[in-house]
C-alpha cells in the first residue's frame, strides 16, 4: 500500500480522541473503529480508568461495547481499528475473541504489548479464535508524545503530589522504531519500497506518501473532528483553540522519515489547562 493518506487521518483521529482524554486528566490513548467497506468511522473509544476507577475501562472496550449496544448484529470481520497504543495483553485477547479483522496502531506499548511487543495474542497459532492482522508505525512519535505530555503531569488528586523531575520532553529523542512483524508481513502492508527504506531503518518514520513528509495538521481539521461520530456528546465541544493546542504538541516529519526537532512544539500543563510553551 504506497498511498497511507487514509489510514493516517484515521490515526490522526484516534490521536484527537486521545488529546480529548489528556484533557480530561486520562491517560492518552484512544481508538475508532471503521468499517473497512465503506470507510465510515462506526465507533470511538479513549481510556476512562481514572474517573472510572476500573481499571478494565481501556479504549478498545469502550469503542466496541459502544458499537454493540447500537448494532446487535456485527461481523467484526468487517471492522479494522485504529489505535494510538499496542493493545495490551487484556484487549488484545479481547479483540480475538471477538474476532476482529485487523488492528492498526502507532506506538508500541513495551510493558503490557499483546500483539507482539511482549505476547503475540494476536496472531498465536496455539490459542482458541481466529487470529488476526496487526501492524503498527503509522504516528508512533505522536502516539509517545501524548504519553510524554501525560506521565510529566503531578496527580493533583493525591494528598502529597509526587514532584516530577524530568519534565523536559522537547528534543527528547524517540526509542528505536522497530517493528513487530516479519519482513513478509511488513511489506504486505506498506509495500516494498518502505521494506527497503525503513524496515531496517530504526530512526526513519513512516510517511502518508513515500518521499514527502507530513505534519499533523494537514491530516485532519476542526469541521471534520467536529463531524467525528459520539465525539462532543462523549467529551465536549471541539474548537479551533483545542484543535491548534493538539497540532503544537508535535515535531514534523520531514520527506526522509526524520523527526524534525528544530520545529517547534509546546507541552500541556493540566494546572493551567493550556499548553506552555517549550522555552
Amino acid at each position: 500500500m504506497e498511498d497511507l493518506t487514509d489510514e493516517f487521518k484515521y490515526m490522526a483521529t484516534s490521536l484527537f480522541i486521545a488529546f480529548k482524554a489528556l484533557l480530561m486528566n486520562e491517560t492518552p490513548v484512544a481508538c475508532i473503529l471503521v468499517n473497512k467497506s465503506t470507510g465510515k468511522i462506526i465507533s470511538i473509544g479513549y481510556n476512562y480508568t481514572n474517573a472510572s476507577l476500573n481499571g478494565t475501562k481501556h479504549a478498545e472496550f469502550i469503542a466496541v461495547k459502544r458499537l454493540m449496544e447500537n448494532d446487535h448484529q456485527i461481523n467484526f470481520q468487517d471492522i479494522i481499528m485504529y489505535v494510538t497504543v499496542e493493545p495490551c495483553i487484556m484487549c488484545a485477547s479481547f479483540l480475538r475473541q471477538l474476532g476482529i479483522n485487523q488492528v492498526i496502531y502507532g506506538c508500541s506499548n513495551d510493558r503490557f504489548g499483546g500483539n507482539g511487543t511482549v505476547l503475540s495474542i494476536h496472531n498465536d497459532k496455539k490459542l482458541i479464535g481466529n487470529t488476526y492482522k496487526s501492524i503498527g508505525g503509522i504516528m508512533r512519535t505522536e502516539a509517545i508524545q501524548l504519553l510524554r505530555n501525560f506521565y510529566i503531569q503531578e496527580n493533583e488528586s493525591a494528598p502529597v503530589p509526587k514532584v516530577k523531575k524530568n519534565k523536559d520532553i522537547e528534543n527528547k529523542l524517540y526509542p528505536p522504531n522497530i517493528f513487530n512483524v516479519n519482513e513478509l508481513e511488513f511489506t504486505d502492508y506498506y509495500g516494498l519500497i518502505r521494506k527497503e527504506e525503513i524496515y531496517n531503518q530504526s530512526d526513519k518514520e513512516i510517511t502518508p506518501i513515500i518521499g514527502h513528509g507530513y505534519k499533523v495538521s494537514n491530516l485532519v481539521n476542526l469541521q471534520y473532528l467536529k463531524d467525528i461520530p459520539y465525539l462532543e456528546q462523549d467529551m465536549g465541544v471541539v474548537d479551533d483553540e483545542q484543535v491548534n493546542e493538539f497540532f503544537d504538541l508535535f515535531y514534523d516529519i520531514d520527506d526522509n522519515g526524520q523527526v524534525q526537532f528544530s520545529s517547534k512544539i509546546r507541552t500541556y500543563n493540566s494546572k493551567k489547562r493550556h499548553l506552555n510553551d517549550d522555552e
